[in-house]
């Protein structure tokens, strides 16, 4: 009995120890010159796409056992590329764009770790974990707080002349 015990608490302690380990995979905010921009599907199944990616047109490395977030923005720096995204713990992939089809998920969705540093998330599979150049960030959040302004204006602007 008490064998099957120390089994049974031994085989528990390995699944607590394999949550807990999958827990402290973390997506990293930013570096390099990339901010985060989200958890993203792949493209390639989806019908009448000729199986075009979620990042596609640029360039790709794949490293198995090697890859980490820093690797990736590194090749897609050196391409001056305005995505970074990183797929399946092995894979990065850089584009000037990021497919409209691609849908964005929540973060805890891009759960694999990197091959490299297996407290980094790298994506999942057919899920990119996304980054953008901190100046196409900068300027897509300085278009959207102009447009907020336009909006605004526009919005006082017609309701002054109801008045």
């Amino acid at each position: 009995m008490k064998l099957l015990i120390t089994l049974l608490l031994s085989v528990l302690g390995g699944l607590v120890a394999a949550q807990a380990q999958k827990e402290e995979v973390a997506i990293l905010p930013g570096g390099q010159g990339y901010t985060y921009h989200g958890c993203y599907t792949e493209t390639t199944n989806i019908a009448n796409t000729t199986s075009r990616r979620a990042l596609d047109g640029g360039s790709n490395s794949v490293q198995p056992d090697l890859m980490t977030v820093e690797k990736c923005w590194d090749f897609c720096a050196k391409g001056t590329y305005k995505f970074a995204g990183l797929e399946y713990s092995r894979e990065c992939w850089c584009s000037q764009t990021l497919s409209t089809l691609a849908n964005k998920l929540a973060d805890k969705e891009c759960d694999l770790p990197c091959d490299g540093n297996t407290t980094q998330s790298c994506g999942g599979s057919l899920k990119l974990t996304v980054y953008i150049t901190s100046a196409a960030a900068a300027a897509n959040l300085a278009s959207s707080f102009s447009l907020f302004i336009t909006l605004g204006l526009i919005s006082v602007l017609v309701s002054g002349s109801v008045l």
